[in-house]
């Protein structure tokens, strides 16, 4: 497979961004696309990476780093599974859904009592 150049340019409005994508060193189109549509395309992209990673392990996130969104909105609900569904509005992503099984809630609820029980000198939103 040919190596790809990829870019991306928010417009001056932030009302449309402008994607390329073409191999090294050849010409290109760009397409606009507006809010709705990136989207679209994000969501088409990832569907693309959930199959392509399909029934490779799933690595740790223990000791890695990973991107931290401070304060996003939030919902959280029962699922219809025994367990509860936990959406977070991403700002890259958009609104992202786990539903997780009442044993991952059981130990998301012993975490964050562990962690109201520590004294409040420390800062409110992580760094």
């Amino acid at each position: 497979m040919a190596e790809a150049r990829v870019g991306v340019r928010v417009a001056d409005d932030r009302k449309s961004v402008t994607v390329e994508i073409g191999p090294v060193g050849e010409p290109s189109s760009p397409v606009a696309l507006n809010l709705d549509q990136l989207t679209k395309v994000i969501a088409l992209l990832g569907q693309a990476r959930r199959r392509m990673i399909a029934g490779t392990p799933a690595e740790p996130l223990e000791g890695k780093s990973v991107e931290t969104i401070v304060d996003p909105m939030w919902h959280i609900q029962v699922a219809h599974i025994d367990g509860s569904t936990l959406a977070f509005d991403h700002p890259a992503f958009g609104p992202t859904a786990f539903a997780l099984p009442r044993s991952d809630v059981a130990k998301i609820v012993r975490i964050l009592s562990e962690h109201l029980a520590l004294p409040t000198d420390q800062p409110d939103k992580p760094s």
